[in-house]
């Protein structure tokens, strides 16, 4: 996978499937329409996350394997968008609620030690060599 040296590319990490759609999909579609390589690395399976659409609320699929439904999702949108994709591998966090906070579940992403969590994007980088990197803050994308 490693990139060509004459190309631009571009690369967009996000913490789960599904943000790559809400979170600069035209941009990204806009770049990869240009001739731009595009990327998306995608941290976890988003297999914690909620079901938003009241449409899919009934659909087995995502009631029993969310994590599955979410993967066929990503292939999806990578196609729609003309980019590629790339899993780190990470197990989803979820977003926990209540006061005080539950603890995070045991071997998230989030409970991760910064040098195993950085790790694979880390190599990605290396291997992709993008000129431009989307990514959040230090204090993420979230609440």
């Amino acid at each position: 996978m490693n990139a060509q040296p004459d190309s631009l590319r571009l690369l967009a990490v996000h913490a789960h499937p599904d943000d790559e759609s809400s979170k600069g999909a035209a941009m990204m579609a806009s770049y990869a329409a240009s001739g731009v390589e595009v990327m998306v690395a995608t941290c976890t399976g988003g297999e914690r996350g909620d079901i938003l659409n009241a449409r899919m609320a009934g659909v087995a699929h995502a009631n029993r394997d969310l994590a599955g439904l979410r993967r066929l999702e990503m292939a999806n949108a990578a196609k729609e968008l003309g980019i590629r994709h790339r899993w780190l591998g990470f197990a989803d966090s979820g977003l926990p609620e209540g006061d005080p906070l539950p603890p995070l579940p045991f071997g998230s992403f989030a409970t991760l030690p910064l040098e195993r969590a950085a790790e694979p994007l880390v190599r990605l980088v290396r291997q992709f060599k993008p000129q431009v990197l989307v990514c959040y803050d230090e204090n993420g994308g979230y609440p």
